[in-house]
């Protein structure tokens, strides 16, 4: 019997650590590069006052951020994989290094609109 008390409050403990590890909160600076999209395009939506569009500038500002960061990160793969022979065969080519490199420059582009756009808020906030 005391064995078997001894294995349930073991169980319940496993069990109480792992709700505990994917329960942790959501940090606000965590916010995946989909949702800051879709926070932005929100935003702009309702932008009429000059102060909110100077905030969407801000928003436009930190979403090229991100988009250039991720960029730099396909880039990196593409080049990490340029290194090894094998993923320069036309059987890996596609599905590693030009995936990387599509969307490093997919990325890019992104973050040269999203620029463009927090300048043309910030001239919309003058």
């Amino acid at each position: 019997m005391k064995a078997f008390a001894k294995s349930i409050l073991f169980a319940g403990v496993l069990v109480m650590g792992a709700n505990g590890l994917m329960a942790a909160p959501a940090s606000t600076n965590n916010v995946s590069l989909k949702q800051l999209v879709k926070q932005t395009k929100a935003l702009e939506a309702t932008a009429e006052a000059p102060a909110q569009h100077k905030a969407l500038a801000v928003e436009y500002r930190q979403l090229a951020q991100r988009q250039l960061a991720e960029s730099n990160k396909h880039a990196e793969e593409a080049a990490w994989y340029a290194r090894f022979p094998i993923y320069s065969s036309a059987k890996f080519r596609a599905s590693t290094i030009d995936h990387c490199r599509f969307f490093a420059e997919k990325y890019r582009n992104d973050a040269q609109r999203s620029e463009q756009m927090a300048a043309h808020h910030e001239a919309l906030a003058s």
